[in-house]
């Protein structure tokens, strides 16, 4: 099965691209914790047939195709146009579900703009870590991560703790793969980052889409 679209995201959205489709708050302590969910919890099934590619990709970011399961498709957050040419601007893509689940997100900040550090280092309250590189990874986070190969090129996979708060404060882990990419559509832009940001798939899950469905084209 195969479609095609186009489709840009800020990652302020978490949100607009181009694709084709192819077939006062307590401690932590006082809180509470959200654990990493299970398939059965998410509604992530990668198996679930039939399952679908969509090219995806352009401008500064390579071109490559992902396969996805039945009732999971990549949508367009739509970000306004004078956002997508701001020359600092970070296009995403999403993998959502039929009901709106945002099950994982790739993304590629160019390697020359800015970014807030301290966002990396404790993530909280809709600020969740941006990496141009893997030297944007904080040190201690980067000594849990764990290498993997992925069809665009080698990667970083780890869990980092993010925290929101309201009445309470509430906390799980984010799940990233941060890939170095083999063949880069720019070379600003050296790096792509998969995550699940509301950890609606746990790491593995996640590694086994970036090793097992996503191919360059």
């Amino acid at each position: 099965m195969r479609k095609r679209l186009g489709i840009r995201v800020g990652m302020a959205g978490v949100a607009a691209l181009g694709i084709t489709v192819l077939a006062g708050c307590q401690n932590d302590e006082g809180g509470g914790t959200h654990d990493k969910p299970s398939r059965s919890e998410s509604g992530w099934d990668r198996e679930a047939k039939p399952r679908t590619a969509y090219d995806t990709g352009g401008g500064t970011v390579p071109r490559f195709r992902v396969t996805l399961p039945e009732g999971v498709a990549v949508t367009d957050g739509g970000a306004p146009e004078d956002v997508r040419k701001d020359e600092c601007y970070e296009p995403v893509w999403i993998a959502s579900g039929d009901d709106r689940t945002s099950y994982f997100s790739w993304s590629a900040k160019p390697a020359g703009c800015e970014i807030d550090p301290s966002a990396n280092e404790k993530p909280i309250n809709g600020t969740h870590p941006t990496y141009r590189t893997t030297a944007d990874i904080p040190p201690a986070v980067a000594r849990t991560a764990r290498k993997v190969r992925t069809p665009l090129g080698p990667a970083l996979a780890f869990t980092q703790r993010y925290t929101v708060c309201t009445q309470r404060c509430d906390s799980f882990d984010e799940p990233f793969v941060v890939i170095t990419l083999d063949k880069p559509a720019d070379s600003g832009s050296p790096t792509l980052v998969f995550t699940s940001v509301h950890a609606e798939l746990t790491l593995d899950e996640l590694v086994d889409v970036v090793t097992k469905d996503v191919a360059p084209r």
